[in-house]
């Protein structure tokens, strides 16, 4: 007899589209980790990644056994982090790409409930500075079909979710008759997931088996049991509440199966669950780093609330510090430089000001890594022209290079001097009095 898929599907956790999971990463939300570019990375990124911004073209033809749906392209890098996605036009598409290994994703946008629907079609490129044509073929997409019952009556609205062993989950919503059809699924090993629109009734997984391209099966779901709720509340590893809201997923130790809530104030709340113990699934918040980890003292009871759980993320993220101060007289530090910090690929991990003493810092999730880059520079709508102990002066830029960080510790550069120009634009004045 096949084993239930239940227990491998943590990296599908709360996937409301059609997407791949297939990273380890078990997050509900990305989380941005820093602000946006300020200023354009041709002008600030350390000189390897200036040259890997340089772009080629990847074009194909998309091949149908039938009518040609709308298509949507995502695009992954090796390790299948997201990048970015288009409408695809007809049956040709085209991508600027840099150099480098990329997974190209195309989405049938049928919904989800139309068991005529292809299944995602998934192809891998390799950029070597020239443009590259790889073809790719849809095919038509497996599907689930069923009558959903809570309580011994129809499950009207239910919130069904198919999910399979490659980390893959589909999602669609059961009718006014407690019907329900989930198609272009990829072929393999599906459960499927039952949610009672009124959070009043739960149940296991119920085990689908493996599924071919092209088939359907029929299942009949029964959510019997009484759900219950869980409160927890959010800690971080010095003991300050959590902030700020996001998503956090739990997943029920005894069945596999997912509930994902916002959290807000420090604590989440969650209802319709199986009754048993969870672990939780956070992002990062501040300094502390993402965690997947036991919901402490939960132990959900039907048709009862569990008030009394704690979650807390343990390991601290790495950090960055210094000084911007005037070249020319480093015992000033210069407010209001602009401090950005790039990864050894040149990826920008941040952005921050310097404060009115030119100390900076960068933390939130930064893991242990090495070749990292700091770039100072004047803000670029100064025209250069910053404050120094006695005057305006024009400044230019200074770079610190293969910086070190390791995850829970702060890594200080120290004074980072920044030059002053040399050369007197027209119509002005390297410095000025104050």
């Amino acid at each position: 007899m096949e084993s239930d898929p239940s227990a491998c599907l943590l990296g599908a956790l709360a996937m409301g589209t059609t997407t791949a999971r297939r990273t380890t990463t078990v997050l509900a939300v990305l989380v941005g980790l820093f602000a946006s570019l300020l200023l354009s990375v041709a002008a600030t990124a350390p000189a390897d990644a200036a040259s890997a911004a340089r772009t080629f073209e990847v074009r194909g033809q998309v091949l149908t056994p039938g009518k040609l749906p709308r298509l949507r392209l995502k695009w992954f890098t090796r390790d299948w982090t997201y990048l970015g996605e288009k409408r695809v036009s007809g049956d040709i598409y085209t991508l600027s790409l840099a150099p480098g290994t990329y997974h190209l994703q195309f989405v049938d946008q049928r919904p989800s409930y139309d068991v005529t629907k292809y299944a995602p079609a998934d192809v891998t490129v390799t950029i070597r500075n020239r443009s590259v044509q790889k073809d790719v073929r849809m095919r038509p997409g497996a599907a689930i079909t069923g009558t959903v019952r809570t309580g011994g009556v129809v499950g009207k609205g239910a919130r069904v979710v198919a999910a399979n062993t490659y980390e893959q989950s589909y999602e669609t919503k059961a009718n006014d008759k407690g019907q329900f059809a989930i198609g272009g699924l990829p072929t393999g090993k599906y459960s499927v997931f039952t949610y009672d629109r009124r959070g009043t009734y739960v149940d296991k997984s119920t085990y689908v088996g493996r599924l071919k391209q092209g088939r359907a099966k029929n299942v009949g779901i029964r959510l019997r049991k009484k759900g219950g709720s869980l409160l927890v509340d959010l800690f971080r590893g010095d003991g300050s509440r959590a902030t700020g809201k996001f998503a956090v997923t739990a997943v029920s130790k005894k069945t596999g199966q997912w509930w994902t809530a916002t959290a807000r104030g420090g604590k989440v709340t969650f209802r319709g669950l199986y009754p048993g113990r969870y672990t939780l699934v956070a992002p990062g918040n501040g300094d502390w780093l993402a965690r997947t980890g036991p919901i402490a003292g939960a132990n959900v009871r039907p048709g009862r609330a569990d008030l009394a759980s704690r979650f807390t993320w343990t390991k601290r993220g790495a950090s960055v510090t210094g000084r911007v101060v005037d070249a020319a007289d480093q015992g000033f530090g210069l407010a209001g430089a602009q401090v950005l910090l790039f990864s050894k690929s040149g990826q920008q991990l941040g952005s921050v000001v310097a404060n009115r003493t030119g100390g900076f810092r960068f933390g939130g999730q930064l893991s242990t890594q090495s070749g990292l880059t700091v770039v100072a520079l004047p803000q670029a709508d100064r025209g250069g022209y910053m404050s120094t102990r006695n005057n305006y002066c024009i400044f230019t830029r200074a770079e610190r290079r293969g910086i070190a960080v390791r995850t829970g510790q702060a890594s200080n550069l120290g004074p980072v001097a920044l030059p002053r120009s040399t050369v007197s634009p027209p119509q002005s004045e390297t410095c000025l009095p104050a």
